[in-house]
């Protein structure tokens, strides 16, 4: 039997619906999803075998302005991620459609000639086919692009024709993971993103973006319950009151979303135990970032 295995990177500006398309794509949830900008901070991987072909797909932080050390960090996990990768999807929101600033980042990503590049349209179902229609000949000029999709990753529409084009682009080889594993994460990680998840869910503005979560303690009980404590790691105290919330009513429903959660997808009995704490600036901290798992 003749196997093929590819590394697939996903791009595009944030909020282009990368984290969305990879769940769509492997049929699990890799990565954590909201409305927020830099939802995706890390690498992460989301893998899916079909018959004789494994794809490893590559979800991206989306390209923004850096700030701060952690965002510097997100760029450089963009830009590495270029390295090895046997095919790239590059995504558009059409619905929030700049040119402009996909031109300025496809220049910066610099992909191969030799790897093939498909452009996907995403958020079809909020536009009209007149739309579609000028964006797709607008950005036939920017990048020779192996081909072009239009899809919706939440509705799930196109993403078959995606799959088959991707399963042919890459080359023959073995695979490099089980058939029926989905992520590379481990379970300390998938805890780490799935609270975070939730304080994204519930809050506006700043406060997501200063949130970083750690796991302090995972391990099994005699009475079949698995115990984990987290802190959930701020930049300001006025940070920290805004996410306990009255009464600890805040970090109750954190808990209480992560948790439901969690049952789910490590399958088995989480009792959860959060703390919040204050680390200044940490974002700006090179020894935070690494502490907190952004840097190596």
């Amino acid at each position: 039997m003749t196997t093929r295995f590819g590394a697939v990177g996903v791009f595009g500006r944030a909020n282009a619906g990368k984290s969305t398309l990879v769940n769509a794509l492997v049929g699990e949830v890799v990565s954590i999803v909201s409305n927020r900008p830099q939802t995706t901070r890390k690498r992460i991987l989301g893998i899916l075998t079909v018959n004789e072909t494994q794809l490893v797909f590559c979800d991206t932080p989306g390209l923004h302005s850096i700030k701060n050390k952690l965002d510097a960090y997100m760029n450089d996990e963009i830009m590495s991620t270029m390295k090895g990768l046997q095919a790239g999807l590059y995504l558009v929101d059409l619905s929030d459609v700049k040119l402009d600033l996909d031109s300025e980042y496809l220049s910066q990503l610099e992909p191969s000639p030799e790897m093939p590049l498909f452009l996907v349209f995403n958020k079809s179902d909020l536009v009209d086919e007149e739309k579609i229609e000028t964006v797709k000949k607008t950005y036939e000029k920017v990048y020779p692009f192996k081909k072009i999709f239009v899809i919706s990753a939440s509705k799930k529409k196109g993403l078959k024709q995606v799959l088959n084009a991707l399963c042919r682009a890459v080359p023959k080889g073995p695979h490099a993971y089980e058939a029926d594993d989905y992520t590379n994460q481990t379970e300390r990680e998938i805890v780490e993103e799935t609270i975070r998840e939730g304080v994204l869910r519930l809050y506006n503005q700043e406060v997501p973006h200063s949130v970083a979560v750690q796991v302090e303690e995972f391990s099994e009980r005699e009475n079949g319950k698995t115990y984990i404590e987290a802190t959930l790691n701020v930049e300001r105290e006025s940070h920290k009151k805004i996410i306990i919330g009255k009464d600890g009513s805040g970090i109750k429903k954190i808990g209480r979303i992560a948790r439901e959660k969690l049952n789910t997808k490590l399958g088995r009995d989480i009792f959860l135990q959060l703390w919040v704490k204050v680390r200044p600036d940490w974002r700006h901290n090179d020894l935070w970032i690494q502490r907190l798992g952004y840097k190596k």
